[in-house]
């Protein structure tokens, strides 16, 4: 029997036709929200091509061709985008009894996705499952590479708020606690 795939999600990537503009604000899926430092001309692979300098939080600096990317790439997160963030943080969801390993894996690749409402789930399930299953006398249901997961996801929606809000990461991390402590 073959397991069945969840629908996909639409992807927000830039059209061919956009151009990528110096000071631009963007997201490169697992690796986050950024700006466009420089555009530049290079011989990359023996072949010479428009190249992207993306300065990434935490002084990550990543070169990508141009031709990529628009693939790889997304705008940030629009204020509808956040409203919806908003919903699936402070949605009353049930903890998931799947294997560990089911879990880590569907959380990965949401992980690589880099979609807003994603990571947000991400964040939503682990902080539920650390918060529900403790109370019912269970010890945290977290492995180490979930909680790993957990927190990557977070680091990245709170600088992806952050910079598409204009706040700092702390009140972005607040706000996410907030959505959290809420009932949806």
């Amino acid at each position: 029997m073959a397991l069945r795939q969840p629908p996909a999600r639409p992807r927000h990537r830039y059209p061919a036709v956009v151009r990528l503009a110096v000071g631009d604000m963007v997201v490169y899926a697992s690796h986050g929200a950024g700006q466009v430092a420089a555009r530049e001309r290079r011989v990359v692979l023996g072949k010479r091509q428009e190249v992207i300098v993306l300065a990434l939080a935490g002084g990550l600096s990543v070169e990508l061709p141009m031709e990529r990317a628009r693939e790889l790439l997304r705008p940030l997160a629009s204020e509808a985008d956040m409203s919806r963030v908003q919903k699936t943080l402070g949605a009353d969801h049930a903890v998931s009894g799947d294997p560990w390993l089911k879990r880590r894996r569907d959380s990965q690749a949401k992980l690589t996705g880099g979609d807003p409402i994603e990571l947000a789930e991400i964040i939503r399930d682990s902080a539920h499952r650390e918060w529900t299953l403790p109370a019912k006398g269970t010890k945290s249901q977290l492995s180490p590479g979930e909680r790993e997961l957990f927190v990557k996801a977070r680091q990245l929606l709170s600088n992806e708020i952050a910079l598409a809000r204009g706040v700092e990461p702390a009140e972005a991390n607040a706000w996410i606690d907030e959505q959290l402590t809420r009932t949806g």
